[in-house]
């Protein structure tokens, strides 16, 4: 069993899908159980479950989008070096 600073760490450190299978099973009952870190630790597992599937529709979406044209992008740097100043 993990305590909840282990836990924190290896969600801190790594994605939990690329742990062991075992590793991940007691850090996903550890989640479950605890009453001290539980509810942070399940949302940051939420936020990278979502970050993942973000991820993967980026790489799949890319081919399809069109790209932008030259005067949007220098459009676009002006703004930004303008709001950096």
């Amino acid at each position: 069993m993990f305590t909840c600073k282990q836990v924190s760490n290896a969600l801190d450190r790594d994605d939990y899908e690329n742990l062991s299978p075992l590793r991940r099973f007691f850090l996903k009952f550890h989640v479950k159980i605890c009453v001290f870190c539980g509810k942070y630790n399940k949302q940051v597992m939420e936020s990278q479950d979502m970050c993942r599937c973000y991820k993967q529709q980026e790489d799949s979406l890319h081919a399809l989008r069109p790209p932008m044209p030259d005067n949007k992008k220098e459009a676009l740097k002006n703004l930004l070096s303008e709001a950096q100043k």
